[in-house]
Order: C-alpha cells, then sequence, then structure tokens
C-alpha cells in the first residue's frame, strides 16, 4: 500500500471512529417531557422481604418477596469476577419496580378503568423454593397473582410464568407489563477516545423476525419526543416511550458485553416494546445535566400488553424468558435465536458474523484468544492479498519512474502547476495511476471495520489475559504495545520507496502517520491491539516481498532492454530508418 493510500485508509478509519465515538454531546436545550408517576404501594404494616435463590453453574439470581423482581444476578464464571467478587448485573437492588422481571397490572395512562390490582407494587409469600424453580403468590380479596421462575437451557436464561386470577365478584381490568431497567451515571459510560465505553449502554426492541431497533441516550433529547411515530399517544403510552410500530416480542438494556433482555413465550396478546432513557439529575443546584457530577440515567424497557377484562374466577397465563448475562454467542444461542441479534456488530454485520464464526472455530483449535487473533489476522490479510495486488504493481511501475520524477520536480521545482500537468502526462504515458493503490484498499475497508467491531464487542475477550496483558478487552496498562505498533509503522514507512512529490511532505508522513498512530492505539482493547501488531508485522514481510519482486522486474527489463540494444543497434536502427 502507498502512502497516498494509507493516508486515505487512516483518514477513513479516524473519521469513522470519530463520528462514532467521539462526536456525542449530552448537552441538551429542553428538560425530557418524561411527567413522573409515583408507584401504588401497599399501606399500613408490610411483611419484611424475604428471598429465594436460583443457582446455575454459571448464575446466581436472588428473587425478592418485595415486587417478586430480581435483585441480584451474579455471572459466576472465573473470568466475570472484579476484584475478588462476582459480576453483579442488577443495578437497583433496592428498587425491585426496577429490578429484571418486575411485573405491574395497572397502568397510569389509561383512564376511568376498574383495576383488578390496587397497586403497583404487592408482596408475595414464597409457595415453592429451590435451586431451580422459585414459586411466589400473592392473593388478597380480588386478585391471586403467581410468578413461577425456573432455570435451565442456557446458562443465563430465567423463565418466569405469570397467572392472573380474578377473586372477586366482579369483572376487572389488568394491563401486564414485564419490565427491567438499569441505573448508570454519566461518568460511568462517557465516551472515550477512539473507544467504545464498554459500559456505554442502550435501549432495544427486537422482533420475531431477528431484527433488532436500538435506541441510543441521543435519541430521547427533548425535542425528539415530538415525534409522533416513535413515541405515540395511546391508552398505553402517554408519548414518553419509545413503541416501534407493531407487536414485538423482545425489550432489553445493553451495554457491549452485557445484556438484560425480556422476550415474550406465549399469553393471551402479543405485546408492544417499550423504551425509556430518563435523565436524572439536580436541575434546581446545576444549570446543566453536564455540571451535576452525579448526573444519571435510568434505562428501561418492557414488554407492555394490552389491557384486558377478567370475569369472576377466570384466569389468564403468560409466559416470558429473561436472558440476564454476558453476551456470549453459545449462551445467547441457547436461549434461543432471538437473542443472538442482541450482539451489535454494526453496519458490515454480515461480514462480522463470518469473522466471529470463525474467530469462534479457531479458539476451539487452539485453546488461546490472543493466539486466535493472530491466525484470524493472518487469513484476513491473505484473502485480501488479491485487493493489495493492484497497488503493489503500481508501486512497483512508480519505483520505475522514480528517476524522472526526480527531474520532474526538479525542473519545475518553481512551477507547481507544471509540475502536476508533466507528472499526469508521465503516469498517462507509463500507464500509471496512483488511484491504483487506494481503490482497492478501499473495497478491503469493510472487512477492516467489520473486524474492528467484532475484536471490540467480543465478550469472549473479556478479562481474559494474554503475554503481559491481563484482559484483552481493555488497554495495554503499560502502554507498551501502542508504541511498539507504531513503531512497527514507522518501519514500514521507512522502508516504503519514496515516489516523488515534496520531500518536505514525505517526512511529515514519515513522522506524523507513526505518531497519530500510536496515540489512536493508546486507548483501544488490547485484543485489537494484538490485530493491530500481527498486521503491521504481517505488512512489512508483505513489503520486503513487494520490494524484491520490484527488484527482479526492474532488472528484468533493463536486461530486456540491454538485450534489444544489442540485437540491434542505435546505428542499425538508423539505417533501417
Amino acid at each position: 500500500m502507498d502512502r497516498v493510500s494509507r493516508l486515505v485508509v487512516f483518514a477513513a478509519l479516524f473519521a469513522a471512529l470519530y463520528f462514532l465515538f467521539g462526536s456525542s454531546s449530552d448537552e441538551k436545550r429542553e428538560f425530557q417531557p418524561i411527567v413522573p408517576r409515583p408507584l401504588l404501594v401497599p399501606e399500613g404494616q408490610r411483611p419484611e422481604p424475604a428471598a429465594c435463590q436460583l443457582w446455575t453453574p454459571e448464575m446466581h439470581a436472588v428473587i425478592t418477596t418485595r415486587g417478586g423482581s430480581l435483585t441480584h444476578v451474579y455471572a459466576l464464571s472465573d473470568k466475570y469476577r472484579r476484584a475478588g467478587k462476582p459480576v453483579d448485573l442488577v443495578t437497583t437492588p433496592d428498587h425491585p419496580e426496577l429490578g429484571p422481571l418486575f411485573v405491574s397490572l395497572r397502568s397510569a395512562v389509561a383512564k376511568d378503568v376498574d383495576w383488578l390490582a390496587r397497586t403497583d407494587v404487592v408482596d408475595f409469600r414464597i409457595e415453592k423454593s429451590s435451586a431451580k424453580e422459585c414459586v411466589l403468590v400473592h392473593e388478597d380479596d380480588q386478585l391471586r397473582l403467581e410468578k413461577a421462575f425456573s432455570v435451565g437451557g442456557s446458562p443465563y436464561a430465567i423463565h418466569l410464568d405469570v397467572r392472573v386470577q380474578n377473586r372477586g365478584p366482579s369483572a376487572k381490568s389488568y394491563t401486564l407489563q414485564a419490565s427491567t431497567a438499569a441505573y448508570l451515571r454519566d461518568s460511568e459510560v462517557q465516551s472515550q477516545m477512539f473507544r467504545m465505553n464498554p459500559l456505554t449502554s442502550h435501549v432495544e426492541c427486537g422482533s420475531d423476525g431477528g431484527e433488532v431497533e436500538r435506541f441510543l441516550p441521543d435519541a430521547f433529547e427533548a425535542e425528539d419526543f415530538q415525534d409522533k411515530n416513535v413515541f405515540p399517544v395511546t391508552n398505553l403510552n402517554a408519548g414518553d416511550w419509545a413503541q416501534p410500530s407493531g407487536s414485538s416480542g423482545l425489550a432489553a438494556v445493553s451495554s457491549a458485553y452485557f445484556t438484560n433482555a425480556l422476550a415474550h413465550d406465549g399469553g393471551p396478546a402479543s405485546p408492544l416494546c417499550q423504551v425509556q432513557i430518563e435523565e436524572r439529575w439536580d436541575a434546581q443546584t446545576f444549570p446543566s445535566k453536564k455540571a451535576d457530577p452525579k448526573a444519571a440515567a435510568i434505562y428501561k424497557a418492557r414488554l407492555h400488553y394490552p389491557v384486558r377484562k377478567l370475569e369472576p374466577a377466570a384466569t389468564d397465563s403468560y409466559s416470558l424468558q429473561a436472558f440476564v448475562g454476558p453476551k456470549e454467542r453459545k449462551a445467547l444461542a441457547a436461549a434461543g435465536d432471538r437473542f443472538e441479534p442482541l450482539i451489535d456488530l454494526g453496519f458490515f454485520s454480515v461480514i462480522a458474523k463470518v469473522l466471529v464464526g470463525y474467530l469462534l472455530w479457531l479458539h476451539d483449535l487452539i485453546p488461546s484468544w490472543g493466539i486466535a487473533i493472530v491466525v484470524l489476522t493472518l487469513t484476513a490479510r491473505t484473502l485480501l492479498f488479491p485487493l493489495t495486488w493492484p497497488s503493489i504493481k503500481n508501486m512497483i511501475h512508480m519505483r520505475e519512474l522514480k528517476p524522472e520524477m526526480d527531474k520532474l520536480n526538479e525542473r519545475y521545482k518553481d512551477d507547481p502547476q507544471a509540475k502536476g500537468l508533466a507528472q499526469m502526462e508521465l503516469w498517462k504515458k507509463h500507464g500509471v495511476n496512483p488511484m491504483k493503490g487506494c481503490l482497492p484498499q478501499l473495497a478491503s475497508m469493510p472487512v477492516w471495520f467489520a473486524l474492528y467491531t467484532t475484536l471490540q464487542t467480543a465478550v469472549e475477550l473479556y478479562n481474559i489475559p494474554f503475554l503481559w496483558f491481563p484482559d484483552l478487552s481493555e488497554p495495554d496498562p503499560l502502554y507498551l504495545l501502542p508504541f511498539i505498533i507504531g513503531a512497527t509503522y514507522f518501519v514500514q514507512q521507512k522502508m516504503m520507496p519514496m515516489q516523488g512529490g515534496d520531500p518536505a511532505q514525505q517526512k511529515m508522513m514519515l513522522y506524523f502517520m507513526p505518531a497519530m498512530f500510536t496515540v489512536f492505539m493508546l486507548f483501544l482493547p488490547a485484543g485489537l491491539g494484538v490485530y493491530m501488531f500481527t498486521n503491521s508485522i504481517l505488512g512489512i514481510a508483505q513489503q520486503q516481498l513487494v520490494e524484491q519482486h520490484a527488484k527482479r522486474s526492474l532488472a528484468d527489463r533493463q536486461a530486456r532492454m540491454g538485450d534489444s540494444e544489442l540485437v540491434d543497434p542505435p546505428s542499425r536502427r538508423r539505417a533501417k530508418s
């Protein structure tokens, strides 16, 4: 790849990463039009909350009788331990109404409805409890609500069966809402230079067809709520929840490596997916959200079923499944095809899926993620070699023309316009097109972007050590790898033959590009750095082969020209003419 090609590719990568991770702003011109709705809770003396617990080899879930939701979900695998403790995937243990698999039977939006449930949060008693199953029951004079939790199948999946029974003498209405939420401070999820913050979260809705619609925090700025196609006003929505059109069987709050998702399995009706990211900051003390050091947001997702009227003694049953855990591809697949699209592989997801599948296959053969990345890079570089061959041939031709280019630089050193025209004429005469070095490399960019996204979002690299890196999903703590990569890139630039142009610009590129690349790599995960380093080493090896090929090609042409001179010397050619 010549210097122009490298500059084009680097500029494209820099621009893409800047707009993806470096251009967001949390300044809002107005307040979100979200109306706080206080929860109805039982009055008087309430029973002390108790808990039942579910276990799998990979997960430990704690369910509270206060509201009947999950208060803790621990990922037990060694790789998900931080400071010796398992990661807790529930961020709101003191607020059961925000916990995973919380179920409400009332809506503050629908008016003049005789609700079956008197409160939003109810107290349960434990009817059955084991490591694999937990059954909670709430009963009063008009409602019996049963929630049966069970585990099995996928390591991080929890199945929930809900039974709603009218115990009163008259028909009553209810609307079932199964929800989850996460509370995150802005300081935890703020953007990092050139790198996606692993804690950066979003909310999403998935359809039965496998399509996922994602909503980032900037989709909930004040003016966004005016779009009633996204924020409709209905008897189930006051216009402050984003609601994709049509029924949707999956709702989730996700980050780069983890997800907290709910899926509809069965029931008397299909649900709507509704999501919301509500800003929380002290507007009385601080002039803006950005000025509040404790500013945060609540990421909410729910499956909202339509209002139903239940006759006396009648019962409705619902079936749901939650996935609360790391977005491991095998675990998601075991929970069902609908959960797999929760892994965001970016615009070039078709290519990224192939790369992910190949990386997982390599790891099955080579029990080291670092070595698997090296082999993946070698494979990608080999397969993309045909796209680099035009630039290699172009480099050879440009090298042969260097003496002529030097003459033009000297002849027209005071007339840049004439020098440019002369260079174009020289290239046209010898069939050289500098853009041949750029276009093939741009054609390979989708593969490199897909590879970048794959390694950036692969939870398989989470907390995995390799060489001196304690975690392939985090930057090199010693900052050695970025400087090693910058040095290898400098070597590549130094090895590349000068091809004309302004010597001052060439010198600037020789030092500027490696320096920028080093800064660029300081903030990226070590797993991506392993790929970059391997790619640079392979580039140097390829450059050596190119140099040898160029020398042989030039020698062969000179030999052929010399033979023709011997066979047909100039004096003889003049006599012929």
